[in-house]
């Protein structure tokens, strides 16, 4: 008599991971895929153009350059979209000066990724931020998924909105998980930085004009930017929130898997 076989034990169900993988586990996403030509080309004409710029500037202006410098990094680091806040108080620089910055800014920092993503995930440090980025833009499109109706709008408005820093690197990675072709990406980028750099030298001349006939009265001052603050805080707030309001309802989902 043929003894029974064994029946085989079902395979483990494979288990929810935590937030999209870095896409180093994945290669180099679609909407990044470019020839080494075209990232040659690309990264050559314009950084190369924007070197000899900046080695003019320091032949032919030095301190505007350095100062220059300055505001880029504080910018980058700190205030954003409200670098043209700046010229309230320095006037080197004009507000619609300081608007373009912003738009330069946002304009190398996509190119500089989007044709440089592969050479920047061979190094672990830059792999590891790079890979939060990506997960907090999926955490993005699941708390503001009206972002995926207007793929390209969405992009513009998340770039120029102030709360999200100068928001390329971030828009970069959304329109990726968009599933939009590179040369969208760029251009939405650019738009979006160009609208909102403007859009506050705009405002920022504005409201200078506004308070002029207070400049001398500290207390009205003081009381203008403390409620610029407020509101400031205000929509970093509820921005950040919404966010974490995403972020504990797709772990909720995951421990229910």
């Amino acid at each position: 008599m043929e003894a029974p076989r064994p029946t085989p034990s079902p395979s483990p169900e494979p288990q929810a991971s935590e937030g999209p993988e870095p896409l180093a586990m994945h290669g180099c996403p679609k909407s990044f895929d470019a020839s080494w030509q075209e990232r040659l080309l690309v990264l050559g004409s314009f950084f190369g153009g924007l070197i000899c710029a900046v080695v003019f500037g320091m032949i032919y202006a030095p301190e505007h350059t350095k100062l220059l410098f300055a505001y880029v990094s504080v910018s980058f680091f700190g205030l954003g979209k409200f670098l043209p806040l700046v010229a309230l108080t320095e006037t080197t620089f004009g507000f619609y000066e300081l608007g373009l910055v912003i738009w330069i800014m946002d304009t190398c920092t996509v190119l500089l990724l989007v044709y440089s993503i592969e050479a920047l995930y061979s190094n672990k440090s830059a792999a590891h931020l790079l890979g939060k980025v990506q997960h907090n833009a999926g955490i993005l499109l699941e708390a503001f998924p009206r972002i995926r109706s207007f793929a390209i709008l969405g992009m513009v408005l998340f770039v120029l909105f102030p709360v999200s820093g100068t928001g390329a690197i971030g828009g970069a990675f959304l329109g990726a998980l968009l599933g939009l072709h590179r040369y969208k990406i760029i251009a939405a980028i650019s738009v979006g930085g160009m609208i909102g750099g403007m859009g506050m030298a705009y405002l920022a001349e504005n409201f200078g004009k506004a308070i002029e006939p207070y400049r001398n009265n500290p207390w009205i001052i003081g009381l203008l930017a403390l409620g610029f603050l407020l509101a400031l805080y205000g929509l970093n707030r509820a921005y950040k929130k919404a966010l974490a309001r995403s972020k504990q309802q797709k772990a909720e989902v995951e421990d229910q898997a």
